[in-house]
């Protein structure tokens, strides 16, 4: 699990994305559901909004709008109240009391991955100083450690800036998807191309290979109807190929070496 936190000045503007009503005002069906209220008597985002709104008003903090989002790794599926507490932990941690601060929880679906945006109202209900903003990062990475191990959820593997080449908009979460599951399947000792494939398809992700020589020249994705190159997701084709010699020649490794086991413990098998 990973938390990603920014700082706002305007509530209705955050709650109506968290509520998943698009720029014009509208509904986006299906994109968000409501998980989590603390100290707020509205369901509707704008009366959600008012009543925070209202809570800061009287409070010398000029952004009292602090929104978070928690993602749990792609494959990874928490249920609604394993987010729920992942959430009220987060608050806890991060010096927001459930009980002394406004909290709104939506979780969206419009990713792979599952993830919940927590809004909360960093001016207290008991008029005390605002939530603390400072070293935000630091505290998102260890406490997001401390609830993954208390709660046994997985840790999200992030991408290494620089590493990635820039893509459309709409194709950075292809991008983001297909690097790990290249990389998970890598780690689970993936050594042909028939064998990356299957595993990328449990995944719903489309795979073109194109070989030369024996050898892997091309490779490109598409997950969930948006096309994306090989090289666009970290892994060029002589890379995959590399990867794939490597596994093989550790497959075949092993297997000499257990062949040779067996012969020693039953070399009756062996003669002729």
């Amino acid at each position: 699990m990973i938390a990603k936190t920014t700082i706002g000045s305007s509530f209705l503007g955050a709650i109506n994305y968290g509520a998943g009503y698009s720029l014009d005002g509208k509904e986006i069906e299906g994109k968000s559901e409501l998980l989590l209220l603390h100290n707020v008597v509205s369901f509707d985002p704008l009366g959600i909004a008012l009543e925070m709104q209202q809570e800061a008003a009287g409070s010398r903090c000029k952004r009292p709008v602090w929104h978070s989002s928690l993602s749990w790794k792609p494959g990874e599926n928490p249920t609604k109240e394993q987010m729920i507490a992942a959430a009220n932990q987060y608050c806890t941690k991060m010096g927001a009391d459930p009980g002394d601060h406004q909290i709104a929880v939506y979780q969206h679906h419009d990713k792979p991955h599952k993830h919940i945006h927590i809004y909360i109202n960093r001016v207290p209900t008991d008029g005390s100083k605002a939530l603390e903003t400072s070293h935000n990062y630091a505290r998102n990475v260890r406490i997001c450690k401390e609830i993954t191990q208390e709660l046994g959820f997985g840790k999200v593997e992030k991408l290494q800036e620089g590493k990635l080449r820039r893509v459309d908009e709409n194709q950075k979460e292809a991008q983001k998807f297909v690097n790990l599951a290249i990389r998970e399947a890598f780690k689970k000792k993936c050594s042909s191309l028939d064998d990356l494939e299957r595993r990328l398809k449990e995944k719903a992700i489309e795979c073109k290979f194109t070989m030369e020589e024996g050898k892997l020249k091309y490779s490109s994705y598409s997950y969930h109807g948006v096309p994306i190159k090989g090289q666009d997701v970290g892994f060029t084709a002589k890379e995959l190929q590399r990867k794939l010699d490597i596994n093989i020649g550790m497959h075949l490794s092993h297997a000499h070496q257990s062949k040779e086991a067996d012969q020693r413990e039953h070399p009756s098998k062996y003669l002729r």
